[in-house]
Formats: C-alpha cells, structure tokens, sequence
C-alpha cells in the first residue's frame, strides 16, 4: 500500500478491530487527515484502537491489531478472531454448516457482534428490536442486499437494489394477489395429481422411496405451469433436460462451494469482471457454433454451462412468447406486458412512483429467478414438513382430522356445489391448524439463510449504535427461531404448532424475510404447500422408513437442505 511494514505480522488469529468499508482488516487509511500527534484515538463502527502516527510519504497508516484478545467497543460490540485477508470467510467456509456458525457465535459474543466478510463489515443480529428498526422502520436507508451473483443472472428483484428494485416489484407484486393465486389452483392441481399417480406406483409395496426428489419435480412443473404458462412433464420424465440442468446448477454444491463462487463473497467487484466474460464467453459460443461450425461442415459444437443452457433457453422462451401473443394469465404474461425495447433511466428515489417498466434482460432474469427459487425452496419446506409428519404422527393425526372436514370428495356422483373435488385456495385457507404447522415448519426449519440480510445506502444509527455506509446486518435466523425469549415459554427445539396461536414479536419470526423487501412469493408457496399437503394427507399416513434419520442430513448451499427424505410407502 505504497510503505513498508514496520512489524511482522501473522496472517491468523486478528481480533477486535473492525474497520471502514473497504479496508482490509489489518489495515486503516488515512487519506485527508494529518495526524497532528503521536497516537490518535479513533472509534470506528466497532472498536476503539490506538493509531500510531508513522513517517511515510504516502497517505497511509498501518494499525497494529491486538492478537489473540477480542476488543470491545464503548457499546459492547464485539468480533470473533478473523483471517487477516479472508476475514471471517475462513472459518465460515471451513464450518459444515455455515447458520451453525453464526448460531455458535452468537452464544458465545451476543445478539449483536461484527465480522467480516473479506473486506466487507457485517452486523450479525439476532435482536428483534434492532432488526425491526433495520428491515421495517429504517426501510429507505437497508433496502438493498450484498449479494453478488453473475450479471446476467442478476438483473431480478431478489438482487436489484434501489429504484430498480422498487419497479420490478409493482411490476411482479400483482401476480401474487388472491385472485391470480384463485386462477393458479387448477394448474397446482393439475401437476398435484401427476404427483399423486407417482406415488400410486409406491403404494402397497413397502418399498423405501426419497419422496424430496419427487417434490423437486412437484415444484418444477408447478413454476412452468403458473409462472410461464408450459407444461414441461417433469414428473413423468424424470431424466427430462430441463430438470437436470437446473440440478447441475444448484444441486451437489455446485455453486456455494465452488472457488468462483467464493472468490466473488471475497471481492464483490470480481463478480462484475466475471459476469462480463461470462457474457464475452457465450456470445462466442453461439456465434462459432451457429456461424463458423456449419461452414466446416461441423457436427460437433462447443457445449455450453448449464447456466448459459438455461439462460439461452429462457431467452427463446421470452421470444417465442413475443412473436406469438397468446393472451395467458401467468407471472411471464404480466411482465411481457410492460417489457419494452427502450427501457428509461432509473431515478436514484426508492419511492419514485413512476416508469413501470421491465428490460428483456430484466424479463429473463426474473424468469430464471422464479424457475430457481420456486423450485428449490418449496420442495425444501415440503420435504421437512414430511420429515416432521413421520417424526409425530400425533400432529398428523391432527392434521388430518381438520382435512376432514373439508368440503371436498373427488366422487363424480357429488350433486352439491358446495362439495369440490379438490382443495382449492379459498378452501386451504381455512385450515387454521395447517397454518400453525406450517409456521411451526419453518421456525423450526428456515431455508434462505443467506438472504436474510440487508445493507445500509448512507450512514445512520441504529438502537443508538452508529452503522457506516456500506455495512451489511445479516439476520441470525436460526438464535432467533430458537430464542427461548421469543417463543417460550414451552422448550422452542420442541415441535409445538401451538405455539403460533399466541402473538409474538413481529421479528421472531423470519422465514420469509422481513419488511417490504421480503419474499414476494411467499402467498403462492404458502398455497401450494397447503394443497399438497390437504390430497397427500387425505389419502395417505406418513411413515418413516429405516434410513430416514440417516439419510436426513443437512447441507447448506443456496438453501438449508436434507440430502434425502426417505418415506415407506
């Protein structure tokens, strides 16, 4: 950094100081001020050091860090020890599960400590009142997220961030309202039913199954059919294209352990060098393959990424919708309205209330983005809620008892039209104990840890701590779920849907994010796990099967997942 260091320092093992953004942790800089004494107190966002003055000619002062002790500052903040260039990214990378981590540091330094992602300061908080003021009340200073994904990939509202953002959501936000998720349930439905006649083939015969990877094609084919209005027939094609490829992106670790991926977590602006040549890469591609490959007369072509696959198909799918405007009610239908070849400039305001409008990379991407998120995450929630059904039949039996007594019998000689075949969702909305297991589901079991974040635009106060431009508050979801504080006064690692019939701390509960930036297809995850759950349970009782617990395990990639969920049918 243009001097010498003056000390010899190890590269494990820093405690305590917590730094401006941008600033390698070893190190603090000084660019305007001229230290006009021998020693210099500076309180940063966490700690409070002693900056000694050094002689040097360039506008940079090195900050000895006080090893293997953890210093506080005035307001109690503290950080565990932390990889002078890695941050805490090393230990977070190196721990079998990364909430696990979180959850370990938070019993050991509080409900409110830093750490560092790379270079990048992160309040991890499992404080509810601190966290409200964050998500809800301070809304305009954290309304966007620091996750860094490939460019093309990331023109979505999971990760836009300020006026663009707030577009894309009025844009989306319609399709989630009751009467689109009305018009939705015969298409949920209808992939149900495919389900079903799959589990048919299991019934009877005693045979152990992994019912996650049947709810995974569930999913799937449920976004293709609401979302962009095509029947894919996953279900009974289980090796079909589109379904591997997806699993090639997100399954087996593929991209939270991969060393692209953590170098972008490591320097965000590698993401942004990445994503170009990624886009550099593919255009090559098609172009050799389309265009120089024929004219050898060539029958091989350069493969592509199953990202790239995918992306390019969404792409075609975007198209064929343009060039052929069949009037549809599904998510691409509503965005396909407002896309436009010419797109304006964003203001800066996240309230601007004007420009209603979306890219065709912006149509792509979110495109991508329900395909992904609709697919995993609800399969994910599914498959706990049947691991918890197989673990307490005494909360099935309750559940199935308020199924019951549903208005509903698939017998075609039913003359009263109060009677429906199948649950729909004015029908599941009534279903007060599935709500409370459901809530208690994924209290028990949240999914999208990683997303749970915010980041602050400008510099603010927070429950009297100062938060510097720049620095992430990271929801501790797992101390928060579990807090015995919250959701006593019964044993909260106890299974307990009651416990949802009495109001609790608007923050206890944050599986599906918080604030206005939270999940925006929560309502239609919510409805489709209902109406599986309402015909499963209808006809038949979960059991478990000899390797359940065995091959349960959590790993944790984009979402909190089991490997396997195996059932007897």
């Amino acid at each position: 950094l243009g001097g010498a260091m003056l000390w010899s320092i190890d590269q494990d093992d820093y405690t305590g100081l917590f730094c401006n953004q941008g600033e390698f942790p070893f190190t603090y800089r000084v660019r305007d001020i001229l230290l006009s004494s021998n020693t210099y107190d500076e309180q940063d966002t966490f700690t409070t050091t002693k900056v000694t003055k050094l002689r040097t000619t360039q506008k940079f002062t090195f900050v000895p860090i006080r090893r293997n002790t953890t210093q506080k500052h005035k307001r109690g903040i503290s950080t565990p020890p932390f990889n002078f260039f890695f941050g805490h990214f090393k230990t977070l990378w190196n721990a079998p599960l990364y909430h696990r981590q979180l959850e370990n540091w938070t019993k050991q330094y509080g409900k409110i400590y830093g750490i560092y992602e790379g270079t990048h300061p992160v309040l991890v908080v499992s404080d509810p009142d601190f966290l409200q003021e964050v998500f809800i009340k301070q809304f305009s200073v954290f309304h966007t997220r620091m996750i860094t994904m490939l460019d093309d990939v990331s023109h979505n509202i999971g990760f836009s961030n300020g006026s663009i953002w707030r577009r894309q959501r009025h844009v989306i936000n319609p399709s989630f309202t009751a009467t689109k998720l009305r018009a939705m349930s015969p298409l949920i439905n209808g992939s149900i039913s495919d389900l079903m006649d799959k589990l048919l083939e299991h019934s009877n015969s005693g045979d152990e199954f992994n019912i996650y990877l049947y709810y995974k094609r569930l999913t799937m084919d449920v976004i293709s059919r609401c979302a962009f209005g095509i029947d894919i027939d996953i279900q009974h094609n289980p090796n079909h294209i589109y379904f591997k490829k997806v699993e090639e992106i997100f399954g087996n670790n593929t991209i939270v352990k991969s060393s692209i991926f953590k170098m972008t977590q490591l320097i965000p602006a590698f993401g942004n060098i990445l994503g170009q040549i990624y886009l550099v890469h593919n255009t090559a591609r098609k172009y050799i393959n389309t265009r120089v490959l024929p004219l050898i007369s060539s029958t091989k072509q350069l493969d592509e990424s199953a990202l790239a696959w995918l992306m390019n198909r969404l792409h075609t799918i975007v198209e064929q919708r343009q060039e052929t405007p069949i009037p549809r009610k599904d998510l691409l239908q509503l965005m396909l309205q407002v896309m436009t070849k010419e797109p304006n400039q964003d203001t800066t305001e996240v309230d601007n209330k004007t420009n209603y409008w979306l890219s065709k990379d912006e149509v792509v991407s979110n495109t991508f983005l329900f395909m992904a998120v609709g697919y995993e995450t609800t399969s994910t929630a599914l498959a706990y809620a049947t691991y918890v059904l197989a673990k307490h039949p005494e909360v099935l039996k309750k559940l199935q008892n308020e199924i019951d007594q549903l208005p509903i019998d698939n017998d075609d000689n039913t003359n009263d039209e109060k009677i429906k075949e199948y649950p729909d969702y004015d029908t599941v909305t009534h279903l007060s104990y599935m709500d409370m297991f459901i809530s208690e589901v994924l209290r028990m079991y949240p999914i999208a840890n990683l997303t749970i974040q915010r980041c602050a635009m400008e510099n603010t106060v927070v429950q009297g701590i100062n938060i510097e431009k720049g620095t992430s508050v990271h929801a501790d979801i797992y101390s928060i779920h579990y807090d015995r504080e919250l959701w006593g006064p019964d044993d909260p690692y106890i299974f307990l849907p009651e416990r949802h019939k009495i109001k609790r701390h608007p923050m206890a509960f944050m599986a599906f994010g918080a604030g206005p930036r939270n999940c925006i297809g929560m309502r239609f995850a919510l409805l489709e796990m209902k109406m599986l759950l309402t015909r499963l349970l209808r006809e038949y009782t979960i059991l478990p099967g000899e390797h359940l617990e065995s091959n349960f395990n959590i790993h944790e990639e984009l979402v909190i997942a089991p490997e396997q969920l195996v059932l007897v049918s």
